[in-house]
């Protein structure tokens, strides 16, 4: 009963530390799993992954030595050469367990030499384990009569540790010592070899006391008494490495055996081949349909016979099956792309040439004359005329808060050195030292702003582009550097300039060339995440001249006004036109673009900025809706850190936004237009009860923004079609009475605030 108890008070296991240990103890970066739809732990030598099962009541010290055992396989256990001592065909898999038995001894014995600590964690666990009677020694005497590797089994997983007494004959009592002191893996395979032939040579004699003559009808081909009397892998339910159907399942969802258990695997990753094979050749034979038989019969020897060969590690390993934890259900891990941002991100310097060119084709110029395009230039000089109070003020509302932040990092200490003027006062003030002024160095900060390019903009792109014009605006006033880029899904592809993009003939063509553009987008094949096609577009940028500025920012104006107003394609080079919203490629993208922003302009700070009207599209990383059960992992290869996918409302976005923060350390602020005068919308949000959405909507009334909760640092609810005003006496009469004009003012005055809600909040966080 004490025993019961302690071990129903397991404590919970923390996976990350685990992930470290592993980690650590294997001193080189291997990718750990956890997975619930596998037996038992194994490790794929050959690609470096180590997996450990989610069982149930599993503690510390249970995962420890897993852990150990795991990591012990990837430092001393050979990729290559195993697979020539195992075969195929008959008894191939009986030769794997025997193989396995005697290199789990001596791995773990290394592991223990390697870092003594974790001995007392194997002795805990075993000790587990075996109270769970996962052996099935319950009731049963380990006696002299049962075989050879079973006991050598039992006496190095449970005797090293006094937990049972394995009873050796004195020609045995070799073998014991041979198994404790293999050092080298050939001394391992020689063992193996020597043990496996000697338990052939055991059941073929023990047949013929049986069986007498008969025994030879039993067998078809020089393997008879080897297939015939040694039960196989293939035909047995237990999670031995590669050997049965199920096991063949996970091979062809994993690529590598995925049945080994955490005392069976010598598993190098390129099993799933070899072992495979195991598996399609068990229960046949090569001599005809008595094969099917012989295999039957082994099936029922092992079943019902418990001095077979193998028989406590196969114990061991159906009972293990039975400790997954099923609650979890099927677990999904995602390694994240490499994009090719020299496919992806279209220069600023290309989008000037593409204006250029058009503004030089006839069907152009018949479109957007020259009058027509000057009236847009006009309107957008009175609008940057309009809007110098608005960047003024901006301006000096950032240099109050540097300043106020640079007096917070003044220290002021006494030099010990007397002022000779205020010496004077030396009677009643002790205050009479020269003192230093040390101002430490404040933090430089950049942005990198990502703005929704997508037709669901389209009501709403004129505000927001004058809103993104006062911020680019006031970043050159004080030096701040930035980038803009618009992400979309319509493609720079100069094949199609000259196609209708709503044609037959450009979705054709698009067609053809995304076949023949496989990896136009990713570079790694080693990825299940499939980003769709998409561009980043660099509208606006701190590196350029104030010529090409200046011109930039026409452009963007007149395919502002453009898309916002359903004019001619032929107004703007067609892959400008908005299109899907490819969200949560562009943060991906932010991954590697954020770094070399902040490499090229030495920056301590990036504040990375998304701003868009919607959630993105899925790259298949979100856990399905039909299977609350799954449990997704999303792995960044480079960083080799693991990240679990929540339960929220757009969990693809919130992971990818935490893995750019831990990549990057930006500032990640999140901008979502909403154009609507309802919020109520958001109270599906995290944190968001009725209290909340009451004191949010009326928030949301009085200002047109509201922050909720989120992935980002900062996630700004932003009333859509929000114009950015600036005289509020502007529309009032000449002879306006005095109650009027006080109404305008007041009225005007809080509307510039709120007009200009994304470049003041953005103020706050850049200043310190």
């Amino acid at each position: 009963m004490v025993q019961y108890a302690l071990m129903s008070q397991k404590t919970t296991v923390n996976k990350a530390t685990k992930d470290i240990l592993a980690r650590c103890m294997a001193t080189e970066d291997i990718i750990v799993e956890h997975r619930a739809d596998v037996p038992s732990a194994y490790f794929d030598t050959k690609n470096r992954v180590l997996c450990l099962p989610v069982w149930k009541d599993m503690d510390n010290s249970v995962y420890d030595m897993l852990v150990g055992h795991e990591v012990s396989h990837a430092l001393n256990t050979p990729c290559e050469g195993w697979q020539d001592f195992v075969g195929k065909g008959k008894g191939s898999g009986m030769r794997h367990m025997f193989l396995n038995i005697v290199e789990d001894a001596r791995i773990e014995r290394l592991i223990k030499d390697k870092f003594p600590g974790i001995r007392r964690d194997f002795a805990s666990a075993y000790k587990t384990l075996h109270t769970q009677d996962l052996f099935e020694l319950d009731g049963r005497t380990i006696a002299i009569t049962d075989t050879l590797i079973d006991r050598l089994n039992l006496h190095f997983k449970l005797g090293l540790f006094g937990l049972e007494s394995i009873p050796f004959a004195d020609d045995e009592k070799q073998y014991v010592t041979r198994m404790a002191e293999t050092t080298t893996f050939e001394e391992v395979m020689e063992l193996a070899l020597e043990l496996y032939e000697m338990q052939v040579e055991q059941n073929a004699e023990e047949n013929q006391d049986s069986e007498g003559s008969e025994s030879g009808e039993g067998s078809e081909s020089g393997e008879g008494s080897e297939s015939g009397d040694i039960p196989e892998d293939g035909e047995e339910s237990g999670t031995s490495q590669g050997t049965t159907d199920g096991d063949d399942d996970e091979e062809s969802q994993d690529g590598e055996d995925s049945g080994q258990s955490q005392d069976d695997d010598t598993d190098d990753g390129e099993s799933a081949d070899s072992e495979k094979g195991d598996g399609d050749n068990d229960g046949e034979s090569t001599d005809g349909e008595s094969g099917d038989e012989q295999s039957e019969l082994e099936y029922d020897d092992y079943e019902n016979n418990v001095n077979a060969a193998g028989s406590s590690q196969r114990n061991f390993e159906k009972a293990v099956e039975n400790m997954t934890d099923t609650s979890i259900g099927e677990t999904q891990y995602h390694t994240l792309p490499n994009l090719n941002l020299d496919n992806i991100i279209v220069d600023y310097s290309v989008i000037g040439e593409m204006w250029s060119k058009l503004a030089t084709t006839e069907k152009y110029n018949e479109v957007r004359p020259t009058d027509r395009r000057q009236e847009r230039y006009s309107e957008l000089n009175t609008f940057l005329n309009k809007s110098k109070a608005t960047v003024n003020h901006m301006v000096q509302q950032f240099q109050m808060k540097q300043a106020a932040d640079a007096d917070k990092r003044t220290d002021i200490t006494k030099t010990g050195v007397l002022d000779t003027t205020s010496m004077i006062n030396y009677r009643w003030s002790e205050d009479i030292f020269l003192k230093n002024e040390t101002h430490a160095d404040g933090k430089n900060h950049g942005i990198v702003m990502f703005i929704d390019w997508s037709g669901s903009m389209c009501s709403i792109l004129q505000d927001t582009v004058e809103q993104l014009v006062i911020l680019t605006e006031f970043c050159n006033k004080v030096n701040i550097p930035f980038e803009v880029y618009a992400f979309s899904s319509s493609m720079n592809i100069p094949t199609f300039e000259n196609l209708d993009r709503y044609s037959d003939e450009w979705r054709d063509a698009y067609r053809t060339w995304e076949e023949t553009h496989p990896t136009y987008t990713i570079v790694n094949e080693d990825t299940d995440v499939r980003p769709h096609t998409f561009q980043l577009y660099n509208f606006l940028s701190s590196r350029m001249k104030t010529k090409e500025y200046k011109t930039a920012l026409r452009n963007l104006w007149v395919l502002t006004n453009a898309c916002s107003n359903y004019g001619s394609r032929s107004e703007h080079p067609t892959c400008l036109q908005l299109g899907c919203t490819p969200l949560n490629e562009s943060i991906v993208a932010a991954m590697d673009i954020v770094p070399e922003f902040q490499r090229q302009n030495g920056l301590q700070i990036v504040n990375t900025v998304f701003l868009t009207d919607g959630d993105g599209h899925s790259m298949g990383i979100q856990r399905g809706w039909s299977s609350r059960k799954e449990q997704s992992y999303v792995r960044d290869h480079k960083t080799r850190k693991t990240y679990t996918v929540g339960n929220g409302n757009k969990p693809e976005t919130d992971v990818l936004l935490r893995i750019l923060k831990d990549k990057t350390g930006c500032n990640t602020i999140g901008i979502r237009l909403h154009p609507s005068k309802n919020v109520r919308g958001f109270r599906y949000n995290d944190g968001v009860d009725d209290a909340s959405m009451t004191a949010l909507a009326k928030q949301w009334k009085k200002h047109n923004f509201i922050t909720l909760k989120s992935a980002y640092d900062k996630y700004f609810i932003v009333q859509g079609e929000l114009k950015v005003e600036f005289d509020a006496l502007e529309e009032l009469e000449e002879d306006a009475s005095l109650a009027k004009i006080k109404n305008a003012f007041l009225k005007g005055s809080t509307s510039k605030k709120s007009s200009r809600v994304i470049a003041n909040q953005l103020i706050d966080i850049i200043a310190n």
